[in-house]
């Protein structure tokens, strides 16, 4: 509804400031169509570097030096000075409408970004499969940290990181992720994948010895895939505190997919 709203007036904004420009150098005198022209031009520069507040001071600005200028160039007919009346009323709407302009278009951006921000917040999964978005991993980790605190149980995060391979890598993480995906118990643990390429397990209510139970499952599916025994994954066991530290250290970038 308000990104409508803002579309609405932007192209309000655009018609009247084109319907402006068309009468003004038209109507304009041969003797200071360019400066009027430079005027714009350098305004329009300035306005896209300067905040919103500041682009009002230098609308205003330009117009009281300007209206003070034609002061002294109008001539003493009442025809010279109405014909640059004229043109200092078409030019302060035009400077006026692109402070607009620009107001709106700035408050368009900023709500879009918002919006995507949002939009990426409120996703869960990576694609279509059950893979937890950093965000989503993030929530769901500070929700069931507070249940198990409470009942004093231990929760362990399980780091995993495929090896560089000549022209496999890719195809072995995807095989990393959608084996543990399978290995992992989908009620109770979650999984998301970091910055740095590795795949992070957090398993609740358990102890280091049920971790080493994950990792020896994991290491059989893939071994029976790849069909070698010497697996190219490194992997490593954190408590809560250092898989928090792991966590907040790898996720600051965003999910790489």
């Amino acid at each position: 509804m308000e990104m409508s709203k803002g579309t609405t007036y932007l192209s309000l904004f655009i018609s009247l400031l084109l319907a402006d420009f068309f009468m003004l150098f038209r109507f304009a005198t041969s003797e200071y169509f360019f400066i009027y022209f430079f005027i714009i031009f350098v305004t329009a520069l300035l306005m896209n570097v300067l905040s919103t507040s500041k682009n009002f001071i230098l609308v205003l600005t330009i117009i009281l030096v300007l209206g003070f200028t034609l002061v002294f160039l109008s001539g003493t007919t009442l025809i010279s000075q109405a014909i640059l009346i004229r043109e200092y009323l078409l030019i302060m709407g035009a400077l006026l409408l692109m402070w607009l302009l620009f107001t709106e278009v700035r408050k368009n951006d900023k709500e879009l970004k918002e919006f995507k921000i949002k939009a990426k917040e409120l996703e869960k999964y990576v694609g279509s499969s059950n893979l937890l978005t950093i965000s989503e991993f993030e929530n769901r980790v500070k929700f069931i940290s507070t249940g198990t605190q409470r009942r004093n149980e231990e929760n362990y995060y399980v780091v995993f990181k495929p090896k560089e391979v000549n022209n496999a890598t890719e195809s072995l993480s995807f095989l990393l992720k959608k084996t543990l995906l399978k290995t992992v118990r989908s009620d109770f643990d979650l999984v998301t994948k970091l910055t740095d390429g590795s795949y992070l397990i957090f398993l609740q209510n358990t102890k280091e010895k049920g971790c080493l139970k994950v990792i020896e499952r994991l290491f059989q599916t893939l071994r029976t895939e790849l069909n070698t025994i010497q697996l190219p994954l490194n992997y490593e066991v954190f408590d809560q505190e250092k898989g928090l530290a792991y966590f907040e250290k790898n996720k600051v970038e965003g999910l790489k997919k």
